[in-house]
């Protein structure tokens, strides 16, 4: 094994010390912005919105296979990260399976609800409250809920 030269572990014992004191005066990182996943939003600046109960205002005359393309879509529903659909690749294992959703027997109603704020029903969800944060916009949700109501 090879020994350091006395310099090499005096500079060594500098560096750990100023990592240390660096460490020690960092300002304690700030996390009341979070869940905060919008793209139009500057979520770092903003506080954490309380749950919103938005109930579906008329027909939902959604596109399927629009609501489709948003759902799959990494840059805006992301709906893939958590769940399987119909037709993706890739799918996370932490939400439910949605491949089969419009068999549930869930209404149209009930399902906007649940995408726009998910915490209206259950507090402790990861999914994101997609409407209140603006993640996705009103027309956007009720094309991802036609997807689902039609995933059978």
């Amino acid at each position: 094994m090879r020994s350091l030269s006395p310099r090499r572990a005096a500079f060594g014992i500098l560096l750990l010390a100023a990592a240390g004191q660096a460490a020690a005066q960092a300002p304690a990182a700030d996390y009341a912005a979070y869940p905060c996943l919008s793209y139009s939003l500057e979520c770092g600046k903003l506080a954490t919105r309380r749950p919103q109960l938005k109930q579906l205002d008329g027909a939902l005359n959604g596109n399927a296979e629009k609501g489709k393309q948003l759902a799959q879509a990494r840059n805006s529903g992301n709906c893939l990260a958590c769940h399987v659909m119909k037709g993706g690749s890739q799918p996370g294992t932490r939400g439910p399976d949605l491949s089969h959703y419009g068999n549930a027997g869930r209404s149209d109603a009930e399902t906007y609800s649940m995408i726009h704020d998910m915490r209206t029903r259950n507090p402790d969800t990861l999914m994101p409250p997609f409407g209140t944060n603006a993640i996705l916009s009103d027309p956007e949700i009720r094309d991802i809920v036609a997807f689902l109501q039609a995933s059978k």
